[in-house]
């Protein structure tokens, strides 16, 4: 508890107490006021649990309970490397999860779940672009974020390319149409959007910052990002939440249904921690107006709220 805590005194913003959790976070979504569906990024050779719930309680309490996936349909197996989520819209139960990317030409899949309890069905399998698959030699598309965008009957999917690597110094936002019986999605037709993201904020080492490492796309239409940073599996680490984009009506013009927000300023700065899942806040925990978990490599992860930045974050971050 004194490591904790001596995480949290590098902490300068205003925020909820830390409840540390054995576990790592690399995607959640909200399913309802005081739970999240979470995964996690274990490799298609490591077992164990790769997605779960995250229940908060009163004053903050967590519980964590897996959720179990007896057939994930697909030839390569079980999950490797999830590292997103997102509620579908229109639906009450039913959910994507996306792993980074290919190795080898293989995984770079999206499950579509349907969630029953504390188990999970798959109904569908799709594939994620394939640009640049990974290998030992070549770090390829990595894509950390995923968002379910919704614009009257259509689904749109917005992948968050994290950046940081000789291929893709800059995030990106790519764009695919998931059709509406939901058995596939169009990724070629927007092939040649992508929309490039750079992270606000001081850095380190500004070539090696991973620029998106999760979205959110908030009740007001922003859709917001998080960066980060460390120097290795015990850090330091440094993560930036920033809003990326706006959501925009699409037209011929412009197809997308998202539009860049230009200056990108740093809403929130957390050093200490390597933050890798955003989501919607609790309302078990008044004020809050977001929630984030994060993936700490040696030290497991934390869940916990954010409030309003400080008023004078502006002038702490440039």
């Amino acid at each position: 508890m004194k490591q904790l805590l001596i995480f949290v005194s590098l902490v300068w913003l205003s925020c909820s107490p830390v409840y540390a959790v054995e576990l790592g976070f690399s995607g959640m979504t909200q399913i309802n006021e005081h739970a999240y569906l979470v995964v996690l990024d274990k490799k298609v050779f490591h077992q164990g649990e790769r997605v779960g719930i995250l229940n908060i309680g009163k004053h903050g309490k967590q519980k964590f309970k897996p959720v179990t996936i007896a057939d994930w349909h697909d030839d390569d197996g079980q999950a490797s490397d999830l590292e997103s989520v997102c509620k579908l819209p229109q639906t009450d139960d039913e959910y994507l999860l996306a792993e980074s990317g290919y190795w080898h030409g293989k995984f770079g899949r999206i499950f579509h779940i349907q969630l029953k309890q504390q188990q999970a069905k798959v109904l569908h399998v799709y594939h994620l672009p394939n640009y640049v698959s990974n290998s030992e030699q070549v770090d390829g598309d990595n894509f950390e974020g995923l968002e379910c965008v919704a614009h009257g009957q259509q689904t749109y999917l917005v992948l968050g390319e994290r950046g940081g690597s000789e291929l893709y110094r800059s995030g990106l936002l790519r764009f695919g149409l998931l059709n509406a019986d939901k058995t596939q999605v169009d990724w070629q037709s927007y092939a040649d959007n992508a929309l490039p993201v750079s992270a606000p904020g001081q850095w380190h080492n500004v070539d090696g910052k991973r620029s998106i490492a999760d979205l959110y796309l908030d009740p007001h239409g922003t859709l917001w990002a998080v960066a980060t940073e460390d120097a290795g599996d015990q850090g330091p680490f440094r993560s930036v939440i920033y809003a990326a984009a706006k959501l925009v009506a699409p037209t011929a013009e412009q197809p997308l249904p998202l539009q860049l927000t230009t200056p990108t300023q740093a809403q929130w700065v957390v050093d200490g921690f390597k933050v890798e899942a955003l989501a919607a806040p609790t309302q078990r925990i008044n004020n809050s107006v977001m929630s984030f978990g994060t993936e700490d490599e040696d030290f497991g992860g934390v869940w916990r709220v954010l409030f309003a930045p400080l008023e004078n974050s502006a002038q702490l971050v440039k």
